[in-house]
């Protein structure tokens, strides 16, 4: 729906020339009184020009269109435009009129068609906003770099015309900087736009933004009072979006504070916002999203669950379940593979009967197959090297199997991951996995004192190469321990 907002002088003229398109009523509104207006998409008529207001919503192209000169066909060009019915549009407007330039770059931005040079030489000399635009999320050949990215953004924000339009050229700078990890500058622009914000869907947008940039910049261990800034930033945001409707902003900022509220270990609130976050995106029927935030439950819930609640296990198993019933196979495969990650860890950690074991641990290897199935040590080596480790941890602790030797398909898992985690690339990671094959020795027996030495030998080794990996005082200490206990048991062999 939409709403076109005119002074009562143009009220008449609205209404004739949304009358001349039958049914067109239906979808759109149009007023002299500004208040209890509720749709998000808006036009403002005045006598003799047409405004097209800032998406703050990302609900279009972040294109700014200059004010047009009332038409009839002019303004219904541009009601079908904000209806989404593009073909439509260009039925209203001819391509000598600066209007058929505008819609055409802004439907181009949208459906990630080709900007040509005509484009971009026609946003160069009217907008130094659309200008940067088109270059970051257009299909611009050649693709231009960070910097000149950078640089034309930095002309945009001076040569704004007003404060508006210069935090809405900044909402999407910010974006850049964002995606290049520039966290600090990102923060410093947010923090200095707020002070110019005018409306509130300007200050809204910073806070946005601030809730998000700050969350990034969050460290281990946490301090409550910077997880409690960003929870309140969030909170508010996801208030405002919620006040207008727009479900699904809300619910991506609901993800990312159920992410908060799981930091501040406070269970009930995490779980009360990723539950809201998953009803608002099964309501707009957006599956990508339902699965992202099905997924980030899945993991709340196996976090509670290693972390003294036992009693998540099977809901986190359930919830895993779930998102694969969004992830499939054949159409999510990476992400198919990270939950069957997920669900063999807790496969192999899960506390249950002996008798109920071997299901279980029928179940963690049929799951870590289909990890190692995607991620192959020639196209994802470091993953490979995870899942092989995480594998070989719980092959130590499966009960003996009838066909296979699961001690010896663990150590040749070990072996496999360290062929990857060399000390030179991934020597924490090197660390983990030697540490764990030590505990693999203690459980492996020798044929004779001969192999007895040899593995002696071997385990020291491992033991004294993680002291020169790491200065991590936990791990050298249990370096340490396995040190010590080579020594106990040298005058055995």
């Amino acid at each position: 729906m939409l709403t076109i907002l005119t002074t009562t002088e143009a009220l008449q003229n609205a209404q004739d020339a949304i009358a001349s398109v039958d049914r067109l009523d239906e979808l759109v509104t149009v007023t002299d009184n500004p208040e209890g207006i509720t749709d998000v998409k808006t036009l403002t008529l005045e006598a003799d020009t047409i405004s097209i207001p800032l998406d703050w919503y990302d609900l279009e192209p972040p294109y700014v269109f200059p004010k047009v000169p009332f038409t009839p066909k002019n303004l219904l060009a541009l009601v079908f435009y904000k209806l989404g019915n593009h073909q439509k549009a260009f039925e209203f407007v001819s391509e000598e009129s600066p209007l058929y330039h505008h819609l055409l770059i802004a439907t181009h931005l949208q459906f990630g068609y080709e900007i040509s040079h005509n484009m971009i030489d026609f946003c160069y000399n009217t907008s130094a906003h659309n200008s940067a635009i088109i270059n970051y999320y257009g299909a611009v050949a050649p693709s231009p770099g960070h910097a000149e990215l950078k640089k034309g953004f930095t002309e945009a924000l001076s040569k704004a015309e007003n404060d508006e339009v210069k935090v809405f050229t900044a909402k999407h700078y910010l974006n850049l900087l964002l995606d290049s990890g520039e966290l600090e500058e990102a923060e410093q622009w947010t923090k200095k736009l707020l002070n110019i914000a005018v409306s509130d869907d300007a200050k809204n947008a910073m806070n946005s933004h601030l809730a998000g940039i700050l969350m990034a910049r969050l460290q281990v261990p946490y301090e409550p009072e910077k997880l409690n800034e960003v929870h309140e930033l969030q909170l508010g945001c996801i208030a405002y979006y919620e006040e207008k409707g727009l479900n699904v902003q809300a619910g991506m900022l609901l993800v990312d504070a159920a992410e908060i509220a799981n930091f501040k270990k406070d269970f009930i609130a995490a779980k009360e916002l990723i539950n809201r976050a998953i009803q608002y995106f099964r309501k707009e029927d957006i599956p990508e999203f339902l699965g992202e935030a099905m997924y980030k439950k899945a993991i709340l819930l196996y976090t509670w669950s290693k972390n003294g609640s036992p009693q998540y296990y099977k809901a986190a198993i359930n919830a895993f379940q779930d998102v694969l019933k969004v992830f499939k196979r054949d159409t999510h495969p990476q992400k198919f593979a990270d939950v069957h990650h997920n669900l063999a860890l807790i496969y192999s950690e899960i506390p249950v009967s002996p008798e109920e074991k071997p299901m279980w641990t029928a179940f963690c290897a049929s799951s870590f197959k289909e990890v190692l199935a995607f991620y192959t040590k020639e196209k994802y080596p470091y993953e490979n090297a995870m899942a092989s480790h995480n594998y070989a941890t719980a092959l130590m602790h499966f009960p003996p199997a009838k066909i296979h030797n699961n001690l010896e398909k663990a150590a040749g898992l070990f072996n496999e991951a360290l062929e990857i985690r060399t000390a030179n690339e991934y020597p924490f990671e090197r660390a983990l996995t030697l540490l764990n094959q030590l505990e693999l020795g203690w459980l492996t027996h020798n044929e004779n004192s001969s192999e007895e030495l040899k593995k002696y030998e071997a385990m020291k080794a491992k033991a004294e190469e993680i002291k020169t990996l790491v200065d991590d005082k936990n791990l050298i200490a249990q370096a340490d321990q396995h040190l010590e206990e080579l020594e106990k048991v040298k005058s055995l062999i």
